[in-house]
């Protein structure tokens, strides 16, 4: 079992590398035309925002590539999220985020991402969501 894992694991890292060696096309996305993100999308960067409010750069590509958001909107978001967090936390009176400079990024592993992705896929056709 755990070297299936690992097999599983080593393959999902071989298909990204792939992919991001392929030159991760920017034209993919529509250029200068905003996207509306999917329940799914949302679903997935939620759960990560739980995890981490500050998410690395690696763990930001490779979240694009699984959830096929180019990594700057995924960035913004992380970055609005926040704010709308510390907006509802001065009406409130309360600190809910630490300061700017007490941040770490964190780098969240590969099959840890993709693990929340198929969870979220299957929470979203076991309530018909999609």
């Amino acid at each position: 079992m755990a070297s299936e894992k690992t097999k599983n694991v080593r393959e999902l890292e071989a298909a990204l590398g792939l992919l991001k060696l392929s030159g991760f096309q920017m034209n993919r996305y529509c250029a200068g035309k905003q996207m509306r993100k999917t329940r799914l999308q949302t679903c997935v960067l939620n759960r990560i925002f739980e995890i981490s409010k500050f998410p690395s750069s690696k763990t930001i590509i490779d979240l694009a590539l699984l959830i096929n958001v180019h990594p700057k909107s995924i960035q913004k978001w992380f970055q609005n999220t926040r704010q709308a967090i510390r907006k509802k936390g001065h009406m409130k009176g309360i600190l809910l985020l630490m300061e700017p400079e007490e941040h770490n990024s964190m780098d969240i592993p590969l099959p840890i991402l993709a693990d929340i992705v198929e969870m979220e896929k299957r929470v979203m056709s076991r309530f018909g969501l999609e």
